[in-house]
């Protein structure tokens, strides 16, 4: 039913009780009040499964905007009470319209719980704006990048990404963001297989603290696709619940802070492994004795000081400056078919990779790229 339709069948319903209460008696009022009863019935169990089941699962209805359920409710209840008749058939018509009035009022509580539920979301979203337009936001990825550039030398590594999430959940919990709902948490729940807090648990004391902050935390955000991402309405509900306790405004704050932080090392994690993917699907070529860490981390090396390019091909460089590489790297790494494997990775015959490193070691300004690897690769 849509809302049009609900309303129709409603006015209509009641219209033909009230005509049914102003007849007088005949005989076959036992039958139409039978009959009557019946399409009340037919009514309540049509909204009770094509509307309060909808509304019951969160289900979107197109209902809620033009319908007073409560006025509807009212409507049928005052049809009821105004009764003359008596009997058993008068009593079916009566419990009938009861259950409808009641399917009515249970519609209705559905509803203003999912309209609750806008408000809760509608009060997170209000604050998570006012928290972004905000000097501490802009300071929180300014400090982000910081950390990118100077402790990851701009390349951050998954492992890296994970400690600093882990790393700031910890301050979160450190500072009592939680510590409302952590006190009438009964027991901590255990999130297996979701954020490693290795780190403390040589302390018992500390390792149970954290279980209890983090199972508290879940009860707001939700655990998906390797991310802790905020449930608004959840997250809504606790502001409002937590409004009057000590220092509430900055525990909203440090909650919308922290939470900022951990997306950005999510977003970060995304385009780490979105990249790895891309680079492993265009380095196929790649022969096997270069995909070991050792030489991974010497070729991205070369990567970073521009002498590759990001397929590990020789960025602008000469036959000489190439078997140059190709020896450095292969020094460092213990790599005995040199030309063969730089041959098959660049698409160059062996030989002439060789004869290349003969012409190199004969010319004075080889030394000077022969001291630019050193210092790359050092």
């Amino acid at each position: 039913m849509i809302a049009k339709e609900i309303k129709d069948v409603i006015y209509n319903l009641m219209k033909k009780v009230d005509a049914m209460w102003k007849e007088q008696p005949s005989a076959g009022t036992k039958y139409r009040l039978m009959g009557l009863a019946a399409d009340v019935t037919e009514v309540a169990e049509a909204l009770r499964n094509e509307v309060l089941e909808r509304a019951s699962h969160e289900a979107v209805v197109d209902v809620d905007v033009d319908i007073d359920y409560v006025e509807l409710s009212e409507l049928v209840m005052a049809v009821e009470d105004e009764t003359p008749f008596s009997g058993d058939e008068k009593d079916m018509v009566n419990e009938a319209l009861g259950v409808l009035s009641d399917v009515l009022m249970q519609i209705d509580g559905q509803l203003s719980r999912h309209h609750k539920d806008e408000e809760y979301a509608r009060l997170y979203e209000v604050e998570k704006r006012r928290y972004l337009y905000s000097g501490t936001s802009r300071r929180t990825k300014q400090d982000f990048e910081e950390w990118k550039d100077h402790a990851c030398y701009g390349r951050p590594q998954l492992a890296d990404i994970e400690d600093y999430r882990v790393e700031k959940l910890l301050k979160m919990f450190e500072k009592g963001v939680l510590n409302g709902r952590v006190e009438h948490m009964q027991r901590a729940t255990r999130y297996p297989d979701e954020v490693d807090f290795s780190q403390v648990d040589a302390n018992p004391r500390i390792t149970k603290t954290v279980n209890h902050h983090y199972a508290a935390l879940r009860k707001i955000v939700d655990y998906k696709d390797g991310c802790l991402v905020v449930d608004p309405v959840r997250a809504g509900h606790h502001f409002f619940a937590s409004r009057k306790e000590p220092n509430a405004k900055s525990n909203r704050t440090n909650f919308l802070k922290y939470m900022h932080k951990i997306y950005l090392a999510q977003e970060e994690m995304e385009r780490v492994e979105v990249s790895a993917m891309e680079v492993e699907e265009e380095r196929e070529n790649v022969p096997d004795k270069l995909k070991t860490p050792e030489a991974e981390n010497l070729m991205e090396a070369l990567v970073d000081a521009g002498v590759l390019n990001e397929d590990w091909w020789p960025n602008g460089l000469s036959g000489t400056e190439r078997a140059l590489v190709a020896k450095a790297v292969s020094e460092r790494i213990d790599l005995n078919e040199v030309w063969q494997v730089f041959g098959q990775l660049w698409n160059e015959k062996p030989e002439t990779l060789r004869s290349y490193l003969n012409k190199a070691l004969e010319q004075k300004k080889s030394l000077k790229f022969q001291e630019k690897l050193n210092h790359v690769l050092r």
